[in-house]
């Protein structure tokens, strides 16, 4: 039986230029805009092709392409193909950018066979390169879904080459495991996974820690969607790459099905089919699941499930991260999810055939809406507005719709703003779409013929819009079914996207003391492209402390969410803003706010021993926290350009100058009784600002532990008797948690 091919869901928002205004329409071709180059572009390698995605997989600039094969063909080897254009570049038409080698044999090992119906491909790691997660099916053989880690990077290899390594899979029939123990498989190419029928998963970072997590869907065995789908946070208790189920009851659901009235799982309440309750005392989490999708539905940046179900019913999963305080729950009458369906999409229609769903902004209105493939009566597509809580009104009927079609995906083809729609048809010819909301300032889809030169692809299952030939235009690649050749889809518009990410959404954050947990600043952004396609781009969190310029980094956490944090030890008024840059170059930028944070952990003590130009004064730039690796100690008025002490250890000093330096207001930092003592070299700039930088270790028995410090001044330009030296006042430093 015909399954989806898992696609990730790939998120396109139309895009507003600068100052809110539309950008500029193109004068873009139709007719013949895409021509089928797979003759002399792609290797003939015919298979059962569920998914193929475009990813930059050896980090030379240039897209490479990744198969994922079997789907209801069951076993077959998945396959790796690499962009000759950068790094492969050979010269002629056969180097050319955007023709591919098949490279399976040696970059993806072990070589073995699969039931893939899709791949996502995602930075498990965090180490800056892509790595693969396959959806495989046990229809024919028991199989677990599989991690392939790329070797660049991290592992120290060479980037592009993949190797499977099942041990990302962390607890599997174990306590807290819903994974019954008789699933886990224990040997051969699967083990260390367990016995699933996965069609597409999808990964995002719903905990907000830095890293992408795993939302794993099930159909269930023979398609009788009554087995559950899990959530898998990265480094859950494990180490950082490695998977562990967020299961707060720790119950295990049946073996396989997941029983009425069981509260495993990540939703809040327990497992009723075809629950229309919203209140979290139930839910349902065992639908047909061909596909899901994250995004914030709701305007709160956190990051909702879409779960699309092929014969039941579509369910919606609402994110309650931040209605706990911006936390997990406490696993009992709260957790992470909560099932909202009905309050969400009362009226969308429980048609079968339902293969495919997509998330985007149709209507440039800043939320997520949504396509629903063959979503209404006799295979028609239909398409649902969000209101802007997560609700989606009536549904609207996509003309021309009416065929058993297989997914849809969004690229802007003709670079007006608007994300149109590429519909894989499976048993007809593909579609195109054109949304003509900037036209109509309303969503008004329209069959457009003829926008392919050559054959147009009619046994697709799924589709994948990437810049092939890094020509700033999205051209098309097609996963065929049936052994059928893959079909490349090379863009003629010839006009690069001009389209700059618009980012209208900026989370305020609380004030409060500073602390050592970072401050982290989320943004709901949209680009022209599909929402995966943001994982080609690159983000930048801009913010100021006290007026002085910083920056971090600012990743793509999925959906339409991206992530970058303020280190939290700034104190004083900080002001922020994003800038998201997509593949192409164009800058999207969000609003500046402020967040005011107050000092804490420093304190002074004493009086300065004053120099020739006067008081020094000794400060602290941020708290003094564990793990911070910015703390500077600062002291003014001191000789410009030289090389000055700091004095430190863990005992307070009393003011007497025990030394006969003629610090007549005294020494702060006792130097007799202490058992911790460091002089430190104050380095002094022209305009006679003294630092010393401290790298305070993120070691958590240094909490509450004080350290004492002050500046001491030797100056030779001038007469200060006895010895010409001078001191600060004292510094108190409590380090904090």
């Amino acid at each position: 039986m015909r399954t989806q091919p898992c696609h990730s869901l790939w998120f396109i928002a139309g895009v507003f230029a600068a100052a809110g205004m539309f950008a500029t329409k193109s004068s873009a071709q139709t007719a013949g805009q895409f021509t089928n180059v797979s003759a002399t572009n792609l290797p003939a390698l015919g298979a059962a092709t569920e998914a193929a995605k475009f990813a930059d997989l050896d980090l030379d600039g240039d897209l490479d392409l990744v198969y994922a094969n079997g789907g209801d063909a069951n076993n077959q080897q998945s396959r790796v193909l690499f962009n000759r254009g950068l790094a492969q570049a050979g010269g002629g038409a056969l180097g050319a950018i955007g023709t591919y080698l098949d490279r399976t044999t040696t970059n993806l090992t072990p070589n073995f066979t699969q039931s893939s119906r899709d791949v996502q491909i995602v930075d498990l790691d965090n180490d800056g390169d892509f790595d693969f997660y396959f959806s495989n099916h046990s229809q024919a053989v028991n199989q677990s879904n599989t991690w392939f880690i790329n070797q660049g990077q991290a592992q120290g290899g060479a980037a592009g080459v993949f190797v499977r390594d099942m041990s990302r899979w962390v607890g599997l029939g174990a306590a807290g495991s819903s994974v019954p123990g008789a699933l886990v498989i224990n040997s051969g190419n699967f083990a260390g996974g367990f016995v699933d029928w996965s069609c597409q998963c999808d990964f995002a970072d719903v905990d907000f820690d830095g890293d992408m997590d795993l939302f794993h869907t099930s159909y269930g065995s023979g398609f009788n969607a009554l087995v559950m789908s899990r959530l898998y946070l990265n480094g859950f208790g494990t180490t950082l790459g490695s998977f562990k189920e967020y299961n707060p009851s720790n119950a295990v659901s049946g073996n396989p099905n997941l029983a009425a009235g069981s509260a495993a799982g990540f939703a809040e309440g327990v497992q009723q089919n075809n629950t229309a309750n919203t209140t979290g005392l139930e839910h349902d989490i065992t639908n047909m699941s061909l596909d899901a999708d994250f995004s914030d539905m709701d305007g709160d940046f956190d990051l909702d499930i879409y779960a699309n179900s092929r014969d039941t019913r579509q369910r919606f999963y609402q994110s309650r991260f931040f209605e706990n305080g911006g936390n997990l729950g406490n696993g009992t009458t709260t957790r992470l999810y909560r099932d909202v369906t009905n309050a969400w999409a009362p009226g969308l229609t429980d048609a079968s055939s339902n293969y495919d769903g997509d998330l985007n902004d149709m209507d440039l209105d800043n939320d997520t809406d949504l396509y629903a493939l063959n979503g209404l009566a006799g295979f028609t597509d239909g398409w649902l507005l969000n209101n802007g809580t997560g609700a989606l009104g009536a549904n609207n009927t996509v003309p021309s719709s009416g065929a058993d079609d297989n997914e849809i995906d969004w690229l802007d083809y003709n670079n007006d703003g608007d994300v149109d729609v590429y519909i894989s048809a499976f048993a007809s010819p593909d579609k195109f779409y054109r949304n003509q909301f900037v036209e109509t300032a309303s969503v008004n889809l329209a069959l457009v013929s003829g926008v392919i030169s050559g054959t147009t692809p009619s046994r697709s299952l799924a589709a994948d819009p990437g810049d092939m030939d890094n020509d700033g235009d999205l051209d098309i690649i097609v996963a065929e079914d049936a052994g059928i050749d893959e079909v490349l889809l090379r863009n003629n518009i010839n006009v690069p996207d001009p389209i700059a990410p618009r980012v209208p959404g900026l989370i305020p954050l609380a004030g409060g003391p500073a602390t050592s947990a970072p401050r982290v600043v989320l943004a709901r952004a949209y680009d022209n492209a599909n929402q995966e396609y943001f994982e080609h781009g690159t983000g930048v969190l801009n913010f100021t402390v006290n007026g002085s310029p910083k920056t971090a980094p600012l990743k793509y956490a999925g959906g339409n969410v991206w992530r970058g944090v303020i280190p939290g030890y700034w104190f004083g008024t900080i002001q922020y803003s994003v800038a998201i840059t997509d593949r192409k170059g164009n800058t999207g930028n969000s609003i500046t706010r402020t967040v005011n944070v107050t000092s804490t952990g420093l304190s002074n003590f004493g009086t300065s021993t004053p120099g020739c130009a006067g008081a020094h004064a000794i400060s602290g730039n941020s708290a003094p926290t564990i793990g911070n690796t910015e703390f500077v100690v600062n002291v003014t008025n001191c000789p410009p350009s030289t090389t000055q002490l700091l004095l430190a250890s863990n005992s307070q000093g009393v003011g007497g100058d025990p030394f006969g330096l003629g610090l007549t207001n005294g020494m702060w930092v006792d130097l007799f009784f202490a058992t911790e003592v460091y002089a430190l070299d104050l380095f002094v700039n022209g305009g006679g600002l003294g630092s010393t930088a401290i790298t305070i270790p993120n070691v958590s028995g240094l909490i509450g532990v004080n350290y004492y410090m002050q500046g001491i001044i030797v100056n030779f330009a001038c007469s200060l008797p006895p010895f010409n030296i001078s001191g600060s006042n004292g510094l108190q430093l409590t380090i904090q948690g």
